[in-house]
């Protein structure tokens, strides 16, 4: 059991007072990961040289090889531990685990990056309805996953879809810490290209200042609609090995709509007969280039060295067809180090066992 683990059992069985633990979950009680992506709601053609409308290209080969360098992505596990009885009703505790990593490529290996790698327990419940003080004094970091003026009118299930929404932001906060230390420890005539699982937007508006960097993000997930139909129609239908025109997502912001800080396009990985639409596709997003001459270079580039990428395959992962080897091995990294099932049962049987708790069954 984790040192955090052993201090929420502790803590527990000092306040023992409306505690329900959770030795069994329903499939009411299951966290599901939120999907990725969302905020933008639309996009404005970014023009590339000699093509003014919208279109989808062949992806031209390179002889050079792939040039990124360092990979960056992160894992999250939520877990329902108990119900507690409070002056606003039976409120969920969940526990939650973040980590995220940097793999560096040393002859053609993947290595972690020690000091850019991080995790995280913590606790995620509805914090307004109980006396933060305690599990501060306990040592036990605690996140807020709900506002005050929803306590009493959301059902657990939904107060189970915002703590598990709650972990995501923090997992995205600390891949973006993480992504931030990597650009600042960067030289001036560095060679090194970094890759971010997932949209690089919000790291972007957190630089200091604006500047081209040598990061580019690879969003899996098409949750979110930026093209108008005849656009995205002409995406769903390319072949693998093409892309899209390059265009830069826009999102409201206090009622007005504001250019995001990244150029984005799809590109389709693979493709195999019978598959579905979004099959081997994944969404690229790049810094805003300073030169918009520069942009189809750039652009087809990027492509070529992600469909370099694309060997070997990230199976067993049923996501193997957008899922890139580098971030599989990321993820496989972090699960190693993880808290097992078996550790969280024992927590659970460890709290469970005492006289003065009601477990839930």
């Amino acid at each position: 059991m984790t040192p955090f683990l052993q201090r929420v059992v502790q803590f527990l069985r000092e306040n023992p007072e409306g505690v329900q633990v959770v030795r069994r979950v329903s499939t009411e009680d299951t966290i599901e990961p939120p999907e990725e992506e969302g905020g933008f709601s639309r996009a404005w053609l970014v023009p590339e040289p000699d093509r003014k409308e919208f279109g989808v290209f062949p992806v031209p080969p390179i002889e050079k090889p792939t040039q990124f360098t360092h990979f960056i992505d992160g894992i999250q596990h939520s877990h329902l531990l108990y119900y507690q009885q409070t002056e606003k009703g039976l409120l969920p505790v969940v526990y939650g685990y973040v980590a995220a990593m940097v793999l560096e490529r040393r002859n053609r290996e993947l290595h972690p990056v020690q000091e850019l790698t991080c995790s995280e327990e913590a606790l995620y419940l509805p914090l307004k309805a109980f006396d933060a003080r305690k599990f501060k004094r306990a040592g036990i970091t605690a996140y807020d996953s709900l506002e005050e003026r929803e306590l009493e009118k959301t059902s657990f299930s939904t107060m189970l879809v915002r703590a598990g929404a709650t972990v995501a932001r923090v997992r995205d906060h600390l891949e973006r810490k993480l992504a931030l230390q990597w650009i600042e420890q960067q030289t001036p005539n560095s060679s090194d290209w970094l890759l971010v699982d997932g949209s690089i937007a919000d790291l972007m508006s957190a630089l200091d200042r604006r500047k081209l960097v040598q990061v580019v993000g690879v969003s899996k997930s098409h949750r979110t609609s930026y093209l108008e139909i005849n656009w995205m129609l002409q995406v769903l239908n390319m072949p693998a090995g093409y892309r899209s025109s390059v265009f830069r997502p826009v999102m409201l912001r206090s009622h007005r709509e504001v250019q995001s800080e990244v150029y984005s396009w799809y590109l389709r990985l693979r493709w195999q007969a019978g598959a579905s639409p979004t099959y081997g596709l994944v969404r690229i997003e790049t810094p805003v280039l300073t030169s918009p001459d520069d942009t189809r270079e750039w652009a087809d580039k990027i492509s070529a060295w992600l469909l370099q990428e694309t060997r070997p395959l990230s199976l067993p992962d049923p996501r193997y067809d957008r899922l890139l080897y580098p971030f599989r091995m990321c993820e496989q990294h972090l699960r190693s180090r993880a808290p097992s099932d078996p550790v969280m049962r024992t927590a659970i049987e460890r709290v469970g066992d005492l006289n003065t708790f009601h477990s839930t069954v």
